[in-house]
This record gives structure tokens, sequence and C-alpha cells, in this order.
């Protein structure tokens, strides 16, 4: 009887997964930063066209919210294809805040659960971004242990990029990214693997993660070490006004990064001392609306910075947690500031003088 109810169980799943639009689909390509009447709607779309057109960079791009969902379905459980979709939905309608967003990734997890999936994984969103007109991108993901160890799971991603890029125009950096809670260890680990493969894809470190979870003390040696050996560290800073003053100079002056991810609540000093140092941020606008940084797009401080000459580059952050594109990001900017496309690609040249590539 048991068997029998797990079974129906199951065929029903597969009914409803067969015959009924996830609700990643249902969503998938919509324009969820603006309430849009119908002209908007198609003004945007139009826009999102244009953009697909101009050859773009991608310097914020965490794999571990990119993979295609098409790839996820054909790997998951149909339950496991089935939450994912739920928390992805709950996040693209804003439905929950900063620190709850962070769920996603454990589903994801569950799925993404090998590095032969992780390898496939990373050939699959080559191709979602070369159909982008995405020419230059870099990866970001934190070490993991997946059966082969630390090195195991970096060798696989290496290959996927090694594979995905083959005979295509797409050129592709790996970041190692560490949280402020990474204990010790593993952050002296990463600096390691990630010095011994500079030469073979890896091109930075990245400080990532809940930014209230830990202070980054315990990676700030390593950190350092990474300086020492000329590697360009990017600084997720300014996603939660929970961040204090205090903390966030700390970490801008201890770690001095070329970059910093997001930087919508950074302190006044802070503010200051990007601009001093020409640092550039990285502007991940649908990200910072849905995780809750923001509730109106227009409110990012980043926008200001971009038309004021500042460096920033349009990003993604998680294109699939929060169903965007890079083209989507440029056409949400081209809205937001009635820029035309070829005045954002001019804005977007000098990002290429901050990528880590060139370090």
């Amino acid at each position: 009887m048991i068997y029998l109810s797990q079974r129906l169980y199951l065929f029903v799943l597969f009914l409803f997964l067969s015959l009924s639009p996830c609700v990643c689909e249902e969503i998938s390509g919509k324009d969820h930063l603006n309430d849009l009447s119908s002209n908007n709607e198609l003004q945007f779309n139009q826009l999102r066209e244009q953009m697909k057109k101009i050859q773009k960079s991608e310097l914020h791009l965490h794999i571990g919210g990119a993979w295609p969902l098409e790839y996820l379905r054909g790997i998951s459980k149909p339950q496991e294809f089935t939450d994912l979709c739920l928390m992805l939905d709950k996040i693209q309608k804003s439905e929950v805040d900063y620190h709850n967003a962070f769920q996603v990734f454990s589903l994801i997890s569950k799925i993404m659960k090998s590095d032969d999936l992780i390898e496939n994984g990373v050939v699959a969103l080559c191709a979602d971004l070369l159909e982008d007109n995405v020419i230059y991108a870099e990866f970001r993901t934190g070490l993991k242990d997946l059966g082969s160890g630390l090195e195991g799971y970096l060798e696989a991603v290496l290959r996927g990029i090694q594979r995905g890029t083959e005979d295509t125009p797409l050129k592709v950096g790996l970041i190692l990214s560490m949280r402020r809670d990474t204990n010790a260890f593993i952050a002296e680990q990463t600096i390691d693997l990630a010095l011994k493969y500079r030469d073979k894809g890896v091109i930075g470190i990245d400080l990532s993660g809940d930014s209230t979870q830990g202070d980054g003390k315990h990676v700030f040696q390593a950190l350092i070490r990474a300086k020492e050996n000329n590697l360009p560290i990017t600084l997720h800073i300014g996603e939660s006004k929970e961040e204090t003053a205090e903390q966030q100079m700390l970490e801008l002056l201890t770690i001095q990064p070329k970059r910093i991810g997001h930087a919508v609540h950074l302190c006044e000093k802070g503010r200051e001392w990007i601009k001093e140092k020409n640092v550039l941020v990285e502007l991940c606008l649908t990200s910072a609306v849905m995780a809750g940084m923001i509730s109106d797009a227009k409110d990012h401080p980043a926008i200001q910075l971009l038309l004021e000459g500042h460096p920033v580059a349009i990003c993604t952050d998680d294109p699939l947690v929060f169903s965007t594109s890079l083209s989507q990001e440029y056409a949400h900017i081209a809205m937001l500031t009635g820029l035309l496309p070829e005045e954002i690609q001019e804005l977007q040249k000098p990002i290429q003088n901050y990528a880590f590539s060139n370090d």
C-alpha cells in the first residue's frame, strides 16, 4: 500500500510538471522592476532586443545562481525542481527579504551535487551567454567538495569553461569566492588554489555571501596574501542596511578592493573612498530590487554614479535566481535613465580596464 501511494504521488507530480507551466516559466522574461503599461512593456521588449545586438561584458555572475533553468529541469528530481520553482517564484515576486533569499542556493546545491553536473552546467551557462551576445564574462564560485575535494571541484569548473568557450568568441575567467564567515583554513586553501591555477583560468578573489553573517576577520589574512601576490579582489558591500559604517570602512581599507559589488547601502565615508580611489561599482539592478535591498529600482545609488561618469559595470549577479539576462539589465538602465543603447554601450567601454583578466 505504501509503495502504491508513492507511485501514485510520483505520477500526479509528473502530470503536474508535464501539463502545467512551471511558475519559473510563467514569469520568465517579464519586467519585474516596473509596473509597466502595455506600451512600456513593448518598449522594454524592443530595448532588450536592441541590447542583444550589443557585444557585452559580464563582471558579476555567480555560477551557483546562474545555471540555465532547462539544464536544471533535465537533471533534477521532480520534487527538487518543484521546490526550486516555488522559491524562485517567491524571490521574483519580492516575497522574501535579503536574508531569506539566500535559501534558494541550498535548493540549487541539492541538484548540482557532483563535479560532472557542475562541468556540464558551466558548458550550458556559456551557451546561454553566447546567445545573449556576451563576449567576456567573469564567473564566481566558492570551492566545494562534491566527492573529489576542493581542487577536483575547481578543475571541473575550469573544464566546463574550456569546453563552453572553445571555438567561440566568449572569453571567461574564474573568480574564487569566500564568505565573511569562512574559516581561516578554507580561506587559505582558496588562496593556495587560486595561485596554483592563476595561469589556468583563475583571475581573482571575491568576498561575498550574506553581508551580515561574520565580520570577515578570519579571512583578512588570506585576502592580504592574495593582494601581496597580485590577485585582484572584488568585495560585496552595502547589500544590507544592517551593515555598520565601521565594518564597511574596515573592509574597504583592509582589502583595498579593485571593484565592489552592489554598494546600495554604502556609508558616506565609503562613497567618498570609492570616488577617491575610482573603484568600479558592479551594478546588479534586478538583484537589488528582488532581494529587498531597495524597493524601487530608480533609487539604486549606482545609477547616479553611472550618469556622473564614475566607473559602473552593469551586471546580472544571479540570472537564474532573478530571471534576468545582461541584455535585460541594459534595457532596465535605458528605461530608467532615458539613455540610448549606443550611449549605454559607450558608458560600458571603460569597464574592460577593470577586468581581472588584465591583472
